[in-house]
């Protein structure tokens, strides 16, 4: 049996990729990997599919452990791998603590990628993985950087990888949106007293831009940019300095009010 595997699918475009996945390639048993273990289990009710519910945290290594763990002892046939899993925060180097930036980094690129790799072994010619990007990724982005940069990486990386994968006949696609209306973004702008949008708009309905990637997946596409406004994006980066997208980046932002004394 051909399973799909999905980081984050506890929520948002995790949880949208199992139901466009379902309906688009035929997959019903999927392997959920997040923190929220009713969720999940809520999901797999929903849409009435087999799923193999692994709670995990995979900024820690003990995480990403649980799901090599499962892999080793069940030995799957993965025809999807979504890493839809991440975690972003506004906010200058000053006004973000360590711990949020090591997050960042530790959930959008290294279980990643570790994901990806211990995940390779057990798919076979056709197999699909999308890879999570960011409308971000194109450029850099002050009281942003940690994120965007984080989301540069998953970009080349994910470019590489479809070379590297073509000769098995395996493809990889990076998905980089724009806003999505998701939890992600309030939780983005929740540090107290840090650098932040002043608006996010356009928001996109996750609905037509992940039934737009799981699309572009199965055709095999190596990127799936979202919408014309962040396709416009895309062009721009390419042909504006980085200093002047920067200063007009600058122009968007605002303060969170400091947090109140107790």
């Amino acid at each position: 049996m051909s399973i799909a595997i999905i980081t984050g699918a506890s929520s948002g475009i995790g949880e949208e990729f199992a139901k466009q996945l379902k309906e688009l390639s035929g997959i019903d048993a999927f392997w959920f990997v997040a923190r929220r273990r009713e969720r999940m289990e809520k999901i797999a009710e929903t849409l009435g599919v087999e799923a193999n519910i692994i709670c995990a945290d995979l900024t820690e290594s003990e995480g990403i452990e649980a799901v090599r763990r499962e892999l080793e002892e069940k030995k799957p046939e993965v025809a999807f791998l979504v890493n839809a899993a991440g975690f972003g925060k506004f906010g200058g180097f000053d006004e973000i603590d360590e711990g949020n930036v090591a997050k960042m980094i530790d959930l959008n690129d290294k279980a990643l990628v570790l994901i990806t790799h211990m995940v390779i072994p057990y798919m076979k010619k056709g197999g699909r993985i999308i890879e999570l990007g960011s409308g971000s990724c194109f450029t850099p982005l002050p009281y942003f950087n940690v994120y965007a940069a984080s989301k540069a990486f998953v970009l080349h990386y994910t470019k590489a990888l479809n070379f590297e994968l073509k000769k098995y006949g395996i493809r990889a696609t990076c998905f980089c949106p724009g806003w999505v209306d998701t939890e992600f973004l309030p939780l983005s702008k929740s540090v107290p007293g840090a650098t932040v949008p002043k608006e996010m708009k356009p928001l996109l309905k996750t609905q037509k831009v992940v039934r737009g990637c799981v699309k572009a997946s199965i055709k095999g596409k190596t990127m799936y940019v979202t919408n014309w406004y962040t396709k416009l994006q895309h062009l721009l980066f390419k042909l504006v300095p980085d200093c002047l997208l920067s200063k007009a980046w600058l122009g968007m932002l605002t303060k969170n009010p400091p947090k109140e004394e107790e």
